[in-house]
């Protein structure tokens, strides 16, 4: 009889504690998962801060050059395809030198005209962005087949060179780029990338008066 007392009030036990007990797990599920989702959308939000950039300039000349360049490589596909073609009519009228002539002026507009658009574009900045989480800034210019091409870099990474080159303002982890200061939106900007920002260096004329002595 004693036994049997001590077990039904065990089960009563059981019976009355399982809700507690589901009561304590559910409670710490939640906060757990209260802490989980408040971690992940804090981590969410310094990513989306960090790859936040602004557009600060934009060059004038983007669509020109990108209708000029698709004009060149279309000339050139199609100089291409046409090449077999116009030389097997010039071999049909046996003139060599008219063969060598086409072949000239067809190769010139296939190979060499995309060749010094590129060489001339290539440096051209269509954009540019800061992020001012990482003081930052990112240029786009294009490359040969219209391709977007990005390139990171901060203004201790900028050299501006004594004598400009052609097409070429700065040079940027020894690249160099084209931008112009009147289409920044916030002409600070230009001025931080091009070191106008840092005090002026007045000692200029020393190494001169010390071998005058």
């Amino acid at each position: 009889m004693l036994r049997l007392c001590i077990q039904n009030a065990c089960t009563l036990n059981t019976i009355l504690s399982q809700p507690i007990l589901q009561k304590q797990i559910t409670t710490k599920l939640k906060s757990i998962n209260t802490y989980t989702f408040a971690l992940s959308r804090q981590y969410t939000i310094k990513i989306t801060e960090s790859e936040k950039s602004d557009v600060i300039y934009y060059g004038p000349l983007t669509p020109q050059i990108k209708g000029v360049k698709v004009f060149s490589l279309s000339s050139s596909v199609a100089g291409l395809l046409a090449q077999p073609i116009i030389i097997n009519e010039a071999a049909n009228i046996g003139s060599t030198s008219l063969i060598v002539a086409l072949c000239s002026v067809v190769g010139f507009f296939t190979f060499v005209t995309p060749i010094l658009l590129h060489l001339i574009t290539k440096k051209y900045v269509i954009e540019m962005s800061y992020n001012p989480v990482t003081s930052t800034y990112k240029a786009t210019t294009i490359n040969f087949f219209l391709a977007r091409k990005q390139l990171e870099f901060k203004p201790e990474d900028v050299e501006v060179p004594d004598v400009p080159g052609m097409f070429t303002t700065m040079i940027a982890k020894g690249k160099p780029l084209f931008i112009e200061a009147r289409h920044f939106s916030d002409p600070l900007h230009y001025a931080k990338i091009m070191g106008y920002d840092k005090p002026l260096d007045f000692k200029l004329g020393e190494t001169d008066t010390k071998k005058c002595k």
